[in-house]
Order: structure tokens, then C-alpha cells, then sequence
């Protein structure tokens, strides 16, 4: 029998959606879906493509549910997503946001158990593992359980943190995770002081804050916010990595706006009363915060330029005066290991740095100027896991014939692009797929930039005269199956490397060229003969990094006839289209990380054919395009269709075709 309070079904059977972002610039969409579900008599509305939500945006979801209730609409929210869930449990909505009873969470109680018994009910832990904690944490006065546990590796951050939660009756939350973090929330609390008290502010509606905290038994945290608001708080418990990763996309938010949303006042970077190790840490904490590749030191006549690198853009972050200048290039040379009485001839050096959650290894290169060494930093986040390949964003056909390429027993396997375009990550990616017990990989790289379990990585060490052909002519006679190699760059390389292939080995290596088909004319330019290319090579990809559309302030614009009529061969649609317009959370340029785009070319008999016969570049490429390469144009257009780029960002990244 039906249920008699259930909302009538959609005529057309498909059910009027919410927006996949809830925030100030989708209030049209909203109105837009109100209208459809009155003009039905209400109904389900989908709830399942909600990927991130603000408080504006939630202000606007409840005031529209709001005045359907009020006409006797009945609407019922189906399949809502983490996001949703998470704001709904976090503001405790739960009676202005109505679910199906198949999605409705259970209601969530106090235990009246100890922190270890909890762990235990919820198979986090075992009672032999928890012995052990407590008897390590009996001989420790000071060490709660919960960081003994942490510190054996017995429990992760986000199990003790929802064990906690369980303790104590508090809703769990993972705000960053779940994007339900509003970046422009106000808390009038310093974001140092939030991080002293471990609280997170999160989302707000009406009168209504949330915060997260990662110590529920400390009632001052959230007590010190809604003093300093005045606004009722409601507590949830996220894990304190959670947490740290919130405050910093907070202060993020802060120092690229005008007006601060918590009031920040940070330290300038050329102060000279503060010491230049604290001034060292100050700065890489910034850039971390800011998500930055690359730290760029730069001495001009009279003072030092501070730039990071964030989403491949450099940004000026600040200025250092001269002296300070000095005082911390050396103090980052003596950290890397380099000579600081050197200044004639570049050096390279690496700083591992740790700091809280954070952990990154420091690649230090000293550059002599005319006015002073020039000293940039690259960071490679130790922290950041691998990326399997099916979310690194192939499609359907690019990622077949990638996968066709790295499961054959031997041969080549070469991907390519400019420095940064992500060609390192992406073969990290492959070694998670391939690797087992059974085979034997070996990389060359220069440097290691992530171990990878089960595969023996060597990094090229120039100064000890360990090479790239050096390590390779060893790699050989080490039995591998699989060889990696960080860069081809020269001759020497280039044929080591087609030897190991022909010998039946599968190597994989980058190569710095436009496109896929250019790969192959690279190897025959660089001495290698073609039918040796044409016999060995078994798959390239030219991959870029276009820069994704901010979420939170991107705006729909419509695309001259002219400019669709030029690419609609290359798959542009008639819309909708965006464009970026920029707001604090995407510190003002109106893109928001990057995605990979890619050409992946698979070398079958026709296409070797004519490898063989040494063709130009040209050819090869009209070649490929015949045998059905998709060129990175059209990739990049995929996302412009999807509404998660601009067409200005597509084409600056993977050319006008």
C-alpha cells in the first residue's frame, strides 16, 4: 500500500534537481526548481547532486522549502548527498530539511563508555591492541589514549575523531571533505585563536553557527566563539587534521580580500626585529596554506621579491629588505645543505619540513644575479597519496588506450608536456596500477618525489657522478621488469632507453614535447634510428593542466556566435557557458585547482609504418588524428561543456587547434 504522506511522483519521471553548488549565485536555479516542484503539487526533489553549499546558498534552500510549506506544497528531499547531510546534521535541520525515511540518519545518542570501549563497538579497534595503548599511556601521565593511539598507528585521525563523537552525543562532520565550509563566515576570533582552541566555524544560518571541534570534553572552545558573536553555537566533532585544513582555507580567504572575515593581522615579511628562522617558517607555512608549488626569492637593487606559484600562476606575496634577504637565502642554504660562502655558481640542495599536520620535502635551487642569489623552492607534499588513474580525468577511450599501452610486456610508454603540466604524477599513477610482487620495477628519477610501495626508486645523484644513463646501464643488469625513468633529455638516455624496451623490458618515461605524435619525431632529432622508435613505441600522452572554474563566484556568459561556430568541430556546445569573475575563496583570479586534460596517441601497425619512414611532425599528427586521437583541444572543450572552465582557460592551455 502507498504511503499516504509521501509526495506525489513527478509526471515526467524525472525528478527536479538542486543545484550541485548552494551558494549566492544560484539563486536563479533555485527559483527555477521551486517553480517546477509547485507547478506539480510538489514531489521528490534530488538531493544527490549537491557537492558544496555556503550559508547564502543554504539560507536560500530553506527559505524556498520554506515557502512551498508554507502553500501546502509537500516536497520530500531523495538521495541527499555528504554535503547536504553533513549541513543538515551539522545546523541540526533536520525538521526544515525533510528526507526519505530509507535516508534519514539515525538520531544521535551519548554512550555512557569510555573512549576505548567505543572504538571497540564501532571495529576500529581490538581489545589486545587497546591492552597495549593503555598500558603505553600508564607509564605516561600526560598522554591521553586517544594520542597514544594515534602515535602506534592503532587508529587514523577521522575513526578517533567519529569514536569521540559517539562518546560524547555530538554529529560527526567532515567540513573540507564534504565542502560545507563557508570560507566568508565571520567568527570575530583571530584564526590563531581558533587554532589554539582547535575550533572550526563553518556554516551559519540565521542566528545559528556551527562550528566544529576536535576535543568534545572541552566546552570553552565553542564557548569562546559564541561569546565573541554573541550567535548560538552548535557543536559538531571533526578531526583535527579536518580542522587545520579549514583554518587555513579560512586564512586563505582572509589574506585575498579586503576585509578580513576573522581579524588577521599578520606579520610583514621584512620585519628585521623577527628572527629568520621564524621568518622561514612564517613564509613556507604561507605558501603551503596557499597551496603553492613553488616558493620564488628574487633580489631586485634594493630589497628581495617574495612570488609563490598557486595553480600555475606566480603571484607577488610580499617584499623582504635587503639584509633580511641575505639573512634568509643563507639560512635556507645552510637547511638545504648547500655552501653558503658559494655565491658564483649555482647549487642545489632539499630541507624536509614538518610543521603540525603539514610534511613536505623542500627542492632548493641557488640561482647567482646581478644583484644577489636568486633562491626557488619546490614542494612536494609527502602527504599527498597517489591518484588512481580512472579519476585523474582520462576519458573513456584515452584511458583504454593508456591502459592497452602500460599492460603490454614490453615496449614504451611515454607521456609528455611542459614542466609542471603533472607528467611525474601521472606516471606515479601508473606504477600504483601495475605494480605487484610478481614484477619487478625499478625507477631513475631526479628527485624521488613519492616512494611507492613495492617498487625501488633511485634518485640521480649529479655531484657523485650517478647520472641517468649511469643508473640506467645498472638498471639492466638489476633483472627489472618495468623501468621508469624520471626524463628522457638527451641522446645517451633516449637510447638506453629503447634498448631496455627492445630487450623486453616496459619502459615508461616523460619527454618535453607539444603534443603525442611529437614524441616520436623528438626521439628520431635526438639520434635514434626511426624504426627502432617505430618497433619499441607503444603509447603516448601529451597531457596540460587547465585551471577550474571558481564554484563560488563563477558566472554564466554567453559565447559570440563567431568564436561557437570556430570551435564547435572541436565539440563546443551552444552552452551554457561560464566565465570567471573571482571572489576570496578563489583568491580573486575566478579559478580554483587545476584538472588534467590529454591526447593519448596508441601506436597500432599503421601508425609504426609510418614512424619508420621518418616522418615529419605534421604527418604523424594527421596520421594519428585518421587512426582516432582525440587532440587536447577537444579534451579541454569537455570541461568548457561541463560548465568547470572557461573556453579562454581551454584554449590558453591546450592551444586554438
Amino acid at each position: 500500500m502507498a504511503d499516504p504522506t509521501a509526495p506525489p511522483t513527478h509526471a515526467s519521471g524525472v525528478l527536479p534537481r538542486l543545484p550541485g553548488v548552494l551558494n549566492g549565485s544560484r539563486r536563479a536555479e533555485l527559483d527555477r526548481v521551486w517553480e517546477e516542484i509547485a507547478g506539480n503539487n510538489g514531489g521528490f526533489l534530488d538531493g544527490s547532486t549537491v557537492h558544496a553549499v555556503d550559508s547564502e546558498g543554504l539560507a536560500f534552500l530553506l527559505q524556498g522549502l520554506d515557502g512551498l510549506r508554507r502553500r501546502h506544497v509537500h516536497v520530500v528531499v531523495q538521495q541527499p548527498s555528504d554535503c547536504l547531510m553533513t549541513a543538515r546534521r551539522a545546523l541540526r535541520l533536520q525538521d526544515r530539511i525533510p528526507v526519505r525515511q530509507e535516508d534519514e540518519e539515525p538520531p544521535v545518542q551519548e554512550l555512557s563508555q569510555r573512549l576505548g570501549e567505543v572504538l571497540i563497538d564501532l571495529d576500529y579497534l581490538d581489545p589486545m591492541s587497546l591492552q597495549e595503548a593503555l598500558q603505553d599511556a600508564s607509564t605516561r601521565p600526560d598522554a591521553l589514549l586517544g594520542t597514544v593511539l594515534l602515535e602506534k598507528g592503532m587508529v587514523n585521525e577521522e575513526q578517533l575523531a567519529h569514536a569521540l563523537a559517539c562518546q560524547y552525543g555530538f554529529p560527526y562532520v567532515a567540513p573540507v571533505g564534504n565542502q560545507c565550509l563557508d570560507v566568508m563566515i565571520s567568527a570575530d576570533l583571530s584564526v590563531s585563536d581558533l587554532r589554539v582552541h582547535g575550533v572550526l566555524p563553518f556554516l551559519r544560518f540565521e542566528d545559528i553557527l556551527a562550528v566544529a571541534v576536535r576535543d568534545p570534553s572541552d566546552v570553552f572552545a565553542a564557548d569562546v566563539v559564541r561569546r565573541a558573536t554573541g550567535l548560538m553555537v552548535v557543536a559538531s566533532v571533526a578531526s583535527a587534521v579536518e580542522i587545520e585544513r579549514g583554518l587555513d582555507l579560512l586564512q586563505r580567504a582572509i589574506s585575498n580580500k579586503g576585509a578580513a572575515v576573522v581579524r588577521e593581522e599578520p606579520k610583514p615579511i621584512d620585519a628585521s626585529s623577527v628572527p629568520v628562522e621564524e621568518r622561514f617558517q612564517e613564509l613556507l607555512v604561507n605558501a603551503l596554506i596557499e597551496g603553492a608549488s613553488d616558493i620564488h626569492i628574487e633580489p631586485l637593487e634594493e630589497f628581495y621579491v617574495v612570488r609563490c606559484r598557486v595553480d600555475g600562476r606566480l603571484r607577488k606575496v610580499g617584499t623582504v629588505g635587503d639584509q633580511d634577504g641575505q639573512a634568509l637565502t643563507a639560512h635556507i642554504k645552510v637547511r638545504a645543505d648547500c655552501d653558503i660562502s658559494e655565491k658564483r655558481v649555482p647549487q642545489d640542495g632539499r630541507i624536509h619540513f614538518q610543521d603540525g599536520i603539514r610534511d613536505v620535502d623542500l627542492r632548493v635551487n641557488t640561482m647567482p644575479t646581478v644583484y644577489g642569489e636568486k633562491t626557488v623552492m619546490r614542494i612536494l607534499d609527502r602527504t599527498r597519496g597517489s591518484v588512481p588513474l580512472d579519476v585523474l580525468g582520462l576519458d573513456g577511450q584515452n584511458l583504454a588506450y593508456l591502459r592497452e599501452g602500460i599492460h603490454f610486456p614490453h615496449g614504451m610508454v611515454l607521456v609528455t608536456g611542459p614542466t609542471g603540466s603533472g607528467k611525474t604524477t601521472t606516471l606515479y599513477s601508473v606504477l600504483d596500477e601495475i605494480v605487484s610482487p610478481e614484477i619487478n620495477i625499478c625507477t631513475v628519477e631526479n628527485p624521488v618525489e613519492r616512494a611507492v610501495d613495492g617498487v625501488i626508486q633511485t634518485q640521480v645523484n649529479q655531484k657523485a657522478g650517478l647520472d641517468f644513463g649511469t643508473c640506467l646501464r645498472s638498471l639492466l643488469r638489476q633483472d627489472p621488469d618495468v623501468i621508469m625513468i624520471g626524463e628522457i633529455r638527451d641522446q645517451e638516455t633516449a637510447e638506453i632507453a629503447v634498448e631496455a624496451a627492445l630487450t623486453g623490458h616496459l619502459v615508461l618515461a616523460t619527454l618535453h614535447t607539444n603534443d603525442a605524435p611529437g614524441a616520436a619525431t623528438r626521439l628520431i632529432q635526438m639520434g635514434v634510428e626511426p624504426f627502432l622508435v617505430a618497433a619499441t613505441l607503444r603509447t603516448v600522452m601529451a597531457q596540460r593542466l587547465i585551471r577550474r572554474i571558481c564554484e563560488s563566484c563563477k558566472e554564466p556568459y554567453t559565447v559570440p556566435s563567431e568564436v561557437l561556430r570556430q570551435y564547435l568541430q572541436h565539440g563546443l556546445e551552444p552552452g551554457p557557458h561560464f566565465k570567471a569573475t573571482g571572489c576570496p575563496v578563489c583568491r580573486q583570479v575566478g579559478y580554483d585547482k587545476r584538472q588534467g586534460v590529454f591526447e593519448v596517441m596508441r601506436v597500432d601497425p599503421a601508425v609504426q609504418d609510418l614512424i619508420a619512414r621518418n616522418p615529419s611532425a605534421y604527418e604523424l599528427r594527421e596520421k594519428a588524428l585518421e587512426k582516432g586521437m582525440k587532440p587536447l583541444i577537444q579534451d579541454a572543450l569537455r570541461y568548457v561543456n561541463k560548465g568547470q572552465t572557461t573556453l579562454e582557460e581551454a584554449l590558453r592551455a591546450a592551444g586554438t587547434a
